[in-house]
């Protein structure tokens, strides 16, 4: 069953996977789910333990693909020769 979410909750997911996969240590209880969600997620994403483990099985779309004005946007940056004294 795939459930629609609305952007803001895609959000949201996102950041609390990105939080995850910062703090998040296998192996060490210290840094395990429940200690991640106690110290980290909770405080700034009030939620339930039940709905940070279910934002984890949410499928997440990939980012869209840079526009080719944005991936040009620096190369005229890159081609700068830079000046050392």
């Amino acid at each position: 069953m795939c459930r629609n979410h609305h952007k803001s909750t895609i959000e949201r997911i996102k950041k609390v996977r990105a939080i995850v996969n910062r703090y998040y240590e296998s192996g060490n209880n210290s840094r395990c789910y429940k200690a991640v969600w106690r110290r980290y997620v909770n405080p700034l994403y009030p939620m339930s333990y039940r709905t940070f483990l279910s934002y984890l099985d949410i499928p997440t779309p990939p980012p869209d693909n840079p526009t080719p004005l944005e991936k040009s946007l620096f190369d005229f940056w890159d081609d700068m020769p830079v000046y050392q004294s």
